[in-house]
């Protein structure tokens, strides 16, 4: 798959207004949602995953986004994500002080990301485009865990989400730091936390598969966004290395 995204920095200020636009642009209510957000990164002795063909042997629809994930890991570590759904109710706990339990049952993300492509005449500048594997499942931690993948950051994102008829998802997002002593499973006491910067991302993204003829389309799809809010909304153009989820081996060189 193949994510392609437009993106704006947006003041903490103008967020009523974007919340108001963006609600009347999609003709929908936005989606107010916490995830938390862990990254891992895999040990220097492992080359790849470790229990591949153990996930293979699982014959479910995971099983290719695994096999291209570990294809991914034996040229180059990288960092990956773990995104779960925190719910309404169990934030509302957490603004009040109290710790909360994430079920084990809960269904958890996988995300692995590659450096974005390079600028070039078929791409323009302002959009993104980076493949991407997402896995979805109960178990992503203990996978994790028998991997020998470590927890190196831990952190929440609080988002606003719409959709429009052709899956082109506007997010508008900002950051809070976790904290790193809490057990894994346990959400973060939000009423002692202070959002990351005073600022969100507005990320308009859509999601496609790795064909030239589709992703084609998003990138056709994206620039009839940007310019339907030309006047209103300054899509930047950002360092592609700020994005880049490999691991540096000790020697500075990357495969």
């Amino acid at each position: 798959m193949h994510e392609l995204f437009l993106s704006s920095v947006i003041k903490e200020d103008e967020v009523p207004k974007i919340l108001a636009l963006i609600g009347g642009f999609t003709e929908m209510r936005e989606r107010h949602q916490f995830t938390r957000v862990q990254h891992f990164e895999p040990s220097p002795a492992v080359k790849g995953l470790a229990t591949i063909k153990d996930l293979q042997k699982e014959r479910n629809i995971s099983v290719p986004h695994w096999t291209e994930l570990h294809q991914i890991l034996v040229k180059q570590p990288c960092t990956i994500q773990l995104r779960t759904r925190i719910t309404d109710s169990e934030m509302d706990t957490a603004k009040k002080g109290e710790a909360v339990t994430i079920p084990h049952d809960r269904h958890r993300l996988l995300r692995w990301t590659e450096l974005p492509d390079p600028p070039s005449q078929r791409l323009p500048p302002y959009i993104t485009q980076r493949k991407t594997v997402e896995i979805i499942d109960t178990r992503l931690e203990k996978i994790l865990a028998e991997n020998k993948f470590t927890r190196v950051s831990n952190i929440f994102d609080e988002s606003y989400h719409w959709w429009q008829a052709d899956y082109t998802e506007f997010a508008l997002t900002r950051t809070w730091i976790a904290e790193d002593s809490l057990p894994a499973d346990k959400v973060m006491n939000l009423a002692v936390q202070e959002p990351y910067a005073p600022y969100w991302m507005l990320n308009v993204r859509t999601l496609v598969e790795s064909s030239p003829e589709r992703m084609q389309q998003a990138q056709t799809q994206l620039e009839k966004v940007r310019d339907q809010f030309r006047d209103v909304l300054d899509f930047k153009v950002f360092d592609r290395r700020a994005m880049d989820t490999r691991i540096l081996p000790v020697n500075g060189s990357v495969v």
